[in-house]
């Protein structure tokens, strides 16, 4: 019996969807649950199994081709059986899946690399998520590489080929996790590598803390003048931050929070051996979540007929990506341990960053919590997501002179700034809500018991 494949829609904004690679093949025989291929929507890459048994007939789309959600891009049928000719006709000149020969391999090659030069002469590189990851672990410039996947798109197998014809950062006598750190802080290995010996982690923290001298602005794809089309992350940010800013009638507060102990709490905590690393923004999430328990309200959103109160308290991080940023979400952080909380959210960061999270992971969260402490950002207002009640912006902690307990100190301060919706969380108590936060993060033991 013949039974229709088409794209699915993942995730409520997801209109359209690239197919990223087929990990079946006409002929095979697929069995419910099985993989057929993986795609990359605007939020992730994710894998498309099979709700039919039987064999893999017809794949009508073709790898690489951005498709509306709802196309038919496979049909599944019993061995042997004949695919209708309306079915053929629905994919057009997608169809053309048949198997080429080498000699037909051969002569396509010529277009594609020509396709592939095109692309990096206008400045915008086409990579696979799988690629650019690679890319920023092996510390390969992705201009420099010539993609061999549909459409000249670089793939993580281009990555490592030039990887292995270039240095790739590996000559440097690095640990695993120096490597891994050095490409997640941009710190640069063979400099650390010019004294001699091998780079641990120690030495990209001292690197990354270093005083920046000079900051070099990424790459803007495009020449002066000239319209780059927007990818579909962008368009989705594009249009909900619009949506926000014309929907959400928000209110600002900001607040002063000393994190002296909390420095010194984590500090402590991560010297731990064989511990969980624990960020600022677990502490954060812990202090947050203490506040939404106290204040239903916040932990709220707003509908058509009504304000729908949460049963649960989960929060988003903000995670800036290449190509935009996405909010993937913690679930129940106020039932977890703090050492809990920081696993989910390293592994939640991780999988954002290799476009690898599943649509029920970055949705429905209450709050979101976004960090530019990092980039000496002393404090900064945040857009509301759509769909929530509040968003908390953090600055850089700094320290500063302040009067305290009869004489004068230098502790550690941070800036915390919660942009509301006032539809749905009135103004004292938003601040009442802000303050909770802040006592939470200046007693911190209190979110470790």
């Amino acid at each position: 019996m013949i039974q229709k494949v088409t794209l699915p829609k993942l995730g409520e904004t997801v209109e359209v969807s690239t197919i990223e690679k087929w990990r079946k093949n006409e002929g095979d025989p697929v069995a419910v649950g099985d993989v057929l291929c993986e795609i990359t929507t605007d939020k992730a890459t994710l894998e498309v199994e099979s709700y039919y048994r039987g064999t893999l007939l017809k794949i009508l789309a073709p790898a690489g081709k951005e498709l509306p959600v709802g196309t038919l891009i496979a049909v599944i049928g019993d061995a042997g059986e004949k695919v209708p000719d309306e079915l053929l006709g629905q994919a057009g000149a997608a169809t053309s899946s048949v198997k080429a020969t080498p000699k037909k391999a051969a002569a396509l090659a010529a277009p594609v690399v020509a396709e592939a030069q095109a692309v990096a002469a206008g400045g915008r590189i086409v990579a696979s998520p799988r690629a650019r990851r690679a890319a920023k672990e092996l510390l390969v410039d992705l201009s420099r590489v010539r993609g061999t996947g549909p459409g000249g798109r670089i793939v993580e197998a281009d990555v490592f080929a030039h990887a292995k014809g270039g240095d790739g950062g590996r000559s440097v006598k690095a640990s695993p996790v120096a490597r891994k750190m050095a490409a997640q802080m941009g710190v640069d290995l063979a400099r650390l590598a010019a004294a001699g010996g091998k780079v641990m982690k120690e030495d990209v923290l001292r690197a990354a803390s270093a005083p920046v001298t000079h900051v070099v602005p990424p790459p803007v794809p495009g020449k002066p003048g000239e319209i780059v089309p927007l990818s579909p992350m962008r368009r989705v940010i594009a249009e909900r931050m619009l949506l926000s800013k014309q929907t959400i009638p928000c209110y600002y507060l900001e607040m002063d929070a000393d994190v002296t102990d909390l420095v010194c709490l984590r500090n402590k905590m991560n010297a731990r051996a064989d511990a969980q690393k624990v960020t600022f923004n677990d502490f954060i999430l812990k202090a947050c979540a203490v506040a939404l328990k106290m204040f239903p309200a916040v932990n709220s959103r707003w509908v058509e007929g009504g304000i729908e109160r949460r049963a649960e308290v989960s929060i988003g991080v903000a995670v800036s990506l290449d190509d935009g940023l996405i909010v993937p979400v913690v679930r129940n952080v106020d039932s977890k341990g703090l050492e809990q909380v920081a696993a989910e959210a390293a592994g939640l960061v991780e999988r954002a960053r290799s476009k690898k999270l599943q649509p029920h992971e970055y949705q429905n969260g209450c709050m979101t919590v976004s960090n530019l402490g990092m980039y000496g950002i002393r404090s900064f207002i945040a857009v509301v997501n759509p769909g929530e009640s509040s968003i908390l912006g953090l600055g850089m902690i700094a320290d500063r002179v302040v009067f305290r307990q009869g004489g004068i100190q230098v502790r550690k301060i941070m800036a915390l700034t919660l942009s509301v919706d006032h539809r749905i969380v009135d103004g004292v108590v938003g601040a009442q809500f802000l303050e909770v936060i802040r006592d939470a993060l200046e007693s911190p033991q209190k979110l470790v018991e």
